[in-house]
């Protein structure tokens, strides 16, 4: 007898930080990320799994809190327990514990470790909550099979997950990943205008999009969701499957008696909106509208009513959305003419002919048809019409044309304003009836073939996506995956692309100078390798003090005694540059890496990223995720995103020992013997990138990285910095020209957030905001070698708190 197959689902992170919607009806909808699990359960004789994130949402205001300068609710939610919209035995629905990663303690009882406070603050709390998702899938995978997992792109949650698949991480999940397309984060921070190019909005793209690059199987909802996909893909990955969204049973019903049921006794066309009051949400657009409007002399006969909760306004921090609009004299001018007005309730709607608009620039999982169940007519943008009534070509009456601009939304309200009330009822119960026949013919045609695609895809692993295509994205992250790889301008003529059938050599070179008997403990960390290199080169950058070379003769006697690798080689004190340079010029093997003398190398990370660069020859290097120690400070973790331009412009997010090919580090020049005080490694990283051989960094703790109070980086001066990184700049001006706005942007985002670490939060006396009062960051995750002002930053968010 055949095991039944067990498919995970994972709902999207919805808490105050990305909040969409308080209405229960909605939320209750999205559930399972909107698809009809118990039709999908049955028809494939399976067990469903649903993860929500429920547990986690109350900890928001203190434990998870985190200081983006994102669009959020002026009060904290008032969050319960969902009830489960699914009535199958066979699909079940749990929340995701709230434990910390490390501790695996409850954030009730006990909180968070410094370590995950420092990775929320870092890289936000989206990548903590990817971080933590790929352990419980883990656990869940050990405990009992898992089959398949699906995952909503937005908000990148398979990110960690994917990525330790398609990297062969130790610890990894081998099943096939569905993601789910409603819509980008991208859309929502423009939308919002929150800042495109601040550290965490570019981090949580790079989730999205490498989730979505990353996927088996991709299910979407509508055009938009077909569009986003086919441009976040390669071009040769399997075109997205079209899937139905569930809709509520009672609600088909109402809708199909509403056919039947004309308004009666409405003599006059009341226009509101239900969302949260924020620009993505279309409420900035629609009141522009209104004003437009009434400069072309057009008058609604009531005014347009805007209900829903009230948000902070991030470009306007700390006022809130309403607050800051309601006080232009624009806004106050169509409040008293009575063409506006902002509610905490709508009002009773009997004597009118109600027409909601869903003006949305950015939708996930929109609830239209409750709406419409209750007798209302509806104007939809083109985000909102996502899994409507597939199939159907819908009445050009309700749908809101071009983008949602502002000159759109007061076309549809002044054409719609026009008709009379027989017109308008009449579109109403026709657009009930193509919601009932997309139900009727369109909805089981969709279930099908989603449903053969997951059967396809329990039955047989595909073939992974080509992780070397895939990582040509983080050459150019203005551009789109489908764009970059039809280019393909990773250069052929640096080294020979096909795959060797000659097993992989390796060489490792150390560099120390009077490191004492840390240098020991590097060395046996790479004698203790899964994977030991046939070559381990020991440059000694001219060494005074007799410990350390006492400890390099010991080492020397073990290598001799022991077979292992050991050369050592003395020089004339020279730099770290220069050391690793020697190293360099004597290597000879294939691939080469570089340690420092007081650091230790994970057991495995030497075989993985050689398996990956033997398998994927257009890579230029293979990184890993660092924990670092030490003097004076908290163990941490550095769990750094992709290398990215123009993203690497600004921040190194590469460590040292990087694995890479011996001949392309020497086409490259080896590392810049100018860059006396630091950053020859990010400045090597960058030429990498520039020359078109991006670098995958794997999602495990691949390196202990020591912090030393007389490291080179702890000692090195503000002067000294501000001359490295006019050099580094000073070697890669084109580049920079190249990405000048997107450099510019970026550091204006971390000055801003430095010069006013409270008004980036968004607190105020006039907003009760539930973020305002953080917990400290006692140990953050970014470690000493990145930016000194982010450093700064933390430190006084500590010292202040």
């Amino acid at each position: 007898m055949n095991k039944r197959k067990h498919i995970i689902v994972v709902e999207p992170y919805e808490g105050g930080i990305e909040f969409l919607s308080n209405q229960a009806a909605e939320r209750m909808n999205a559930q399972g990320i909107g698809l009809p699990l118990d039709e999908i359960a049955a028809a494939l004789e399976c067990e469903i799994t649903v993860l929500s994130w429920e547990d986690w949402y109350p900890f928001e205001e203190n434990e998870t809190w985190t200081p983006i300068p994102a669009t959020r609710p002026t009060k904290s939610p008032r969050w319960s327990t969902s009830v489960p919209r699914f009535k199958s035995p066979d699909v079940h629905r749990v929340s995701i514990p709230a434990q910390d990663p490390e501790s695996l303690r409850s954030f009730a009882e006990h909180g968070l470790v410094p370590r995950s406070h420092g990775l929320i603050n870092d890289s936000g709390l989206l990548f903590f909550a990817a971080y933590c998702l790929n352990q419980e899938l883990l656990a869940r995978y050990y405990q009992s099979s898992i089959d398949a997992v699906i995952l909503p792109m937005w908000g990148g949650l398979g990110y960690v997950a994917q990525m330790a698949r398609a990297t062969h991480a130790p610890e990894s999940l081998d099943v096939p990943f569905v993601v789910v397309v409603t819509d980008t984060s991208a859309h929502r921070q423009k939308a919002n205008q929150e800042g495109f190019w601040n550290r965490q909005a570019i981090v949580r793209r790079q989730m999205e999009d490498v989730s979505l690059a990353l996927a088996d199987e991709v299910l979407t909802f509508g055009d938009r969701g077909d569009e986003i996909a086919i441009c976040g893909r390669l071009p040769e990955a399997p075109a997205p499957i079209r899937a139905p969204r569930f809709i509520e049973p009672s609600v088909i019903l109402q809708i199909a008696n509403a056919i039947h049921e004309p308004r009666t006794g409405d003599n006059s066309i009341q226009f509101f909106m239900k969302e949260p009051q924020q620009a993505a949400s279309g409420v900035l657009n629609a009141l522009n509208a209104v004003a437009l409007l009434k400069d072309r002399g057009v008058q609604l006969e009531h005014p347009l009513i805007s209900v829903g909760r009230d948000m902070v306004f991030a470009p306007m921090k700390p006022k809130s959305f309403i607050s800051y609009w309601s006080s232009r004299p624009f806004a106050a001018e169509l409040v008293r003419e009575q063409q506006w007005e902002w509610r905490q309730e709508l009002p009773d709607m009997q004597s009118q002919f109600p027409i909601r608009l869903f003006p949305s620039l950015f939708e996930h999982l929109p609830d239209v048809w409750t709406e419409l169940a209750r007798g209302s007519l509806i104007l939809l943008s083109e985000a909102a019409t996502e899994g409507f009534a597939p199939g159907e070509l819908l009445p050009r009456a309700i749908l809101i044309p071009g983008n949602s601009s502002p000159e759109d939304i007061a076309h549809s309200l002044e054409k719609v304003a026009a008709m009379d009330m027989a017109q308008l009822d009449s579109i109403r119960r026709e657009v009930c009836a193509q919601v009932i026949a997309a139900q009727d013919e369109s909805r089981a045609r969709l279930l099908a073939q989603t449903v053969g695609a997951l059967s396809q895809l329990l039955q047989n692993m595909p073939e992974p996506q080509d992780l070397e295509r895939v990582a040509q994205l983080f050459l150019d992250r203005r551009q789109s995956l489908r764009n970059l790889t039809s280019i393909d301008a990773v250069p052929d003529k640096v080294f020979n692309r096909t795959v060797s059938p000659k097993p992989a050599t390796l060489s490792v070179v150390i560099t120390c100078c009077n490191l004492g008997h840390l240098v020991r403990q590097a060395v046996v960390s790479v004698w203790s390798s899964e994977r030991c290199p046939e070559e381990l080169l020991l440059v000694d950058d001219g060494s005074q003090d007799e410990e350390t070379l006492k400890t390099i003769a010991e080492l020397e006697i073990v290598a001799r005694e022991k077979h292992l690798p050991l050369e050592v080689i003395h020089q004339r004190n020279s730099g770290l540059a220069s050391a690793r340079n020697t190293g360099l010029a004597r290597a000879t093997g294939e691939f080469i890496s570089f340690l420092d003398g007081d650091d230790l190398i994970a057991p495995y990370f030497y075989r993985v990223a050689l398996d990956l660069l033997q398998m994927h020859p257009a890579l230029g290097g293979v990184a890993a995720w660092a924990e670092f120690f030490g003097e004076g400070i908290e163990n941490g973790f550095w769990n750094a995103p992709q290398a990215e331009l123009p993203f690497l412009l600004v921040e190194n997010s590469v460590i040292v020992p990087c694995v890479t090919r011996t001949q392309l580090l020497r086409e490259l020049g080896g590392y810049d013997i100018r860059q006396t005080f630091n950053y020859e490694d990010w400045e090597l990283v960058i030429r990498m990138l520039e020359a078109g051989f991006p670098i995958i960094t794997v999602p495990m703790h691949g390196l202990r990285y020591r912090v030393r109070s007389n490291s080179l980086y702890r000692s090195m001066n503000e002067v000294q910095d501000q001359v490295m990184k006019e050099q580094l700049f000073k070697m890669h001006r084109e580049l920079m020209a190249h990405f000048a706005a997107e450099v510019a942007a970026q550091l204006e985002s971390r000055w801003m957030s430095l010069r006013y670490p409270d008004e980036h939060m968004g607190a105020n006396a006039d907003v009760q905001n539930y973020y305002s009062h953080p917990k400290p960051t006692l140990a953050p995750s970014t470690p000493a070698w990145l930016s000194k002002p982010l450093q700064i930053l933390l430190s006084i968010r500590t010292s202040v708190l």
